[in-house]
């Protein structure tokens, strides 16, 4: 078998450095076969999103832990990385792209540009005062963080996510904190209104002010910040941050007259080649936050903005580079999220997405404990279980440990088709410190299993 030297090998250039974009780019690069080029708009590369709220907090010490890998490590791997570099445009049919007035010639083009924030239409932000700021690269939190060394009154702007993540880490540094959402309940993408108050309760006992159902109307202050305007009061804020969600990045795409969907995010096929018009691209590939993927329980298009799965494509584009067919199939997306000691996690549909997808459930629900009752440590856990006839199709679980695992197990449970009868079968491991001797879960089963029989 010949040997690749530099000359032979195809050029391979990946929009983006998050966890898509360096994943297939040291990927490849170890399995040979590509000189390897990653552009990145982003300051930073190869560095964990998720534990910014926990830097800001205090309980990971630095930014820095949070940089898997230095530029000088992939550089050293043989990897180009272009850093705050802008790509302008991708030109299919000569396969180069444009940036810092060259064009760089590709071979096989990854499209891995991520989200973007969302900010709504009725916050001026582009002309507010200083220490307003979205957060979504490890840039945007250094910054945040250092506003906070000298913050009284912070608002955040949206309840998903991050939003819920950073309210309690902000008050631990003994930052007076209001947590606004424009929607009833939050995160409301995640969990049901009833699942939605334990949460709300556990963040007001941290000392978060949560105001729900309503718009911000201002953003007041000259030079820096001074308040913000919900419901005709003025509150204070000496910083802002505005967490409304994201949206898929598909500007080049769009200009590059590769297929949008529904969504907003770009469409690709099973392999995650892209789409332009009625064909699939052989040679270009997109994955991670800016595609458009399906839903194992309705089929329908949805976005997924999970590390986990973003991993799983890089994965999957790595070996449809090297020649190894893969495909994506359909996810149920499961999510969890730790805010003040307290973990959240859901999976499948929620009450909400189902009856949007017309789909009517039925719901379980219990209460109960992660540890014997006279084992000291543990915290209530409260789950709910959504069936459409007898099989399940979502659930969500709330405690302060156990939650994650118990996800796990019900997203494996929710790709087998699993049934209400084979939830009453399941067999649970028992022991003082980490369980109940019969567990929460068989409760929650049981619950639905009662409602089914007077249905």
């Amino acid at each position: 078998m010949g040997v690749n030297t530099e000359e032979s090998k195809k050029e391979l250039v990946i929009i983006g450095g998050g966890a898509v974009g360096m994943a297939v780019a040291t990927h490849t690069q170890r399995r040979g076969g590509y000189s390897v080029t990653v552009v990145s708009k982003d300051s930073h590369t190869a560095y964990s999103q998720c534990g910014i709220p926990y830097v800001l907090g205090g309980e990971i010490k630095d930014f820095n832990r949070l940089v898997v890998r230095s530029p000088e490590f992939f550089e050293q791997m043989g990897i180009r990385t272009r850093l705050n570099t802008v790509v302008d445009d991708i030109d299919l049919d000569t396969k180069t792209i444009g940036c810092s007035g060259e064009r760089v010639h590709f071979d096989k083009l990854v499209i891995a540009t991520g989200s973007v924030p969302h900010v709504p239409e009725s916050i001026e932000f582009d002309r507010s005062p200083g220490n307003v700021f979205t957060l979504r690269t490890l840039a945007d939190g250094i910054k945040i963080d250092d506003a906070f060394k000298s913050a009284k009154d912070l608002v955040i702007i949206g309840a998903g996510s991050i939003g819920v993540e950073v309210a309690p880490e902000a008050v631990k540094r003994g930052i007076f904190t209001t947590l606004a959402n424009r929607g009833d309940f939050i995160l409301s993408h995640n969990i049901d209104p009833d699942m939605s108050e334990i949460v709300r309760m556990h963040l007001e006992s941290k000392g978060v002010n949560v105001i729900t159902g309503s718009i911000p109307q201002s953003i007041n202050g000259s030079g820096n910040v001074g308040s913000v305007t919900i419901d005709g009061n003025d509150i204070p804020a000496d910083v802002v941050i505005i967490s409304t969600g994201v949206k898929p990045e598909t500007s080049l795409a769009t200009r590059a007259g590769i297929t949008i969907g529904s969504t907003g995010g770009i469409v690709v096929n099973e392999h995650l080649q892209v789409r332009i018009k009625d064909d699939f691209h052989p040679d270009v590939y997109a994955g991670g936050e800016c595609i458009e993927v399906y839903d194992f329980v309705t089929g329908e298009p949805m976005l997924s903005q999970l590390g986990s799965e973003a991993k799983r494509m890089a994965s999957l584009i790595t070996d449809n580079l090297c020649g190894i067919p893969s495909t994506m199939h359909t996810l149920v997306n499961p999510w969890i999220c730790v805010a003040g000691g307290l973990q959240m996690g859901s999976v499948g549909l929620t009450s909400q997405a189902a009856g949007k997808s017309g789909i009517k459930v039925i719901t379980g629900m219990s209460k109960g404990e992660t540890r014997a009752g006279y084992y000291p440590g543990g915290s209530r856990i409260f789950i709910k279980l959504l069936f459409r006839g007898r099989q399940l199709v979502g659930a969500q679980v709330i405690a302060g440990e156990g939650v994650k695992e118990r996800i796990d197990c019900l997203s494996f449970a929710i790709k087998k088709r699993a049934t209400v009868d084979d939830l009453l079968k399941m067999e649970t491991c028992y022991a003082p410190p980490v369980s109940m001797l019969v567990d929460p879960l068989r409760y929650a089963a049981e619950d639905a299993l009662k409602k089914m029989k007077q249905e």
